[in-house]
């Protein structure tokens, strides 16, 4: 399983509303750590919105060697849509093994059939030396949807380790023209890393502005 902020393979951008996504999993922002080479993991994750929109996703993703392959699905209602998020994530240095990690993700995303946005981005992870508490997570890159075409993409996310198996995980996302998005949550930890995310979060989209987000994280 990775590390950090656990969001595994890379869905790039899922609009549950409209929101531009970095990572993949519960959270946004996305580390520089990938599934262990030769093993697999599934994210899944529940939200429900402000105005009584809901949406359930689901994120496997297989690593070989330090490449990992995912495949993002999800679907809502209010109006029913569902969208499929195929992407490749490319660790260049392991976030695990020095203080500066960082990873190279490309990716895309249909929906009801149609392109409806593509990304491409670096995620970066550093862990403060002796402080392994602590980690905090940076993605610049740029993504591309239908309706702004390209736009510059930037996200910062912290985790701090409460104990051995609670974290803590504050994050913002910032399009640079269009909606920001900010979220904060906690992420139980058990049996052989996989793990329990339950998230708030707030967004400039006004008829669904507020959610909540309980996802589960196992690997395989």
């Amino acid at each position: 399983m990775r590390a950090g902020l656990v969001v595994a393979s890379a869905v790039a951008i899922i609009a549950w509303p409209h929101q531009a996504q970095a990572g993949a999993g519960a959270y946004l922002v996305d580390d520089a750590s990938i599934t262990p080479a030769g093993h697999c993991q599934i994210q899944s994750w529940a939200q429900a919105f402000s105005g009584g929109q809901k949406a359930l996703n689901t994120l496997p993703a297989c690593s070989t060697g330090p490449v990992e392959w995912s495949l993002g699905v999800a679907g809502q209602n209010h109006p029913y849509q569902h969208q499929e998020s195929p992407a490749v994530k490319w660790m260049l240095r392991d976030s695990s093994a020095h203080p500066w990690g960082m990873a190279l993700n490309v990716g895309a995303t249909w929906s009801n059939g149609h392109v409806v946005s593509r990304n491409t981005y670096a995620a970066l992870t550093r862990t403060p030396e002796g402080q392994q508490d602590w980690a905090v997570n940076t993605d610049v890159g740029a993504f591309w949807s239908s309706d702004r075409h390209w736009q510059t993409l930037l996200g910062l996310g912290v985790k701090y380790r409460l104990t051995e198996h609670v974290a803590i995980v504050a994050e913002h996302i910032h399009p640079w023209v269009g909606q920001a998005t900010t979220q904060a949550g906690l992420r139980w930890t058990f049996r052989n890393n996989d793990s329990v995310d339950l998230i708030v979060g707030h967004g400039s989209v006004a008829a669904h502005d507020r959610w909540m987000t309980l996802g589960l994280n196992v690997g395989l």
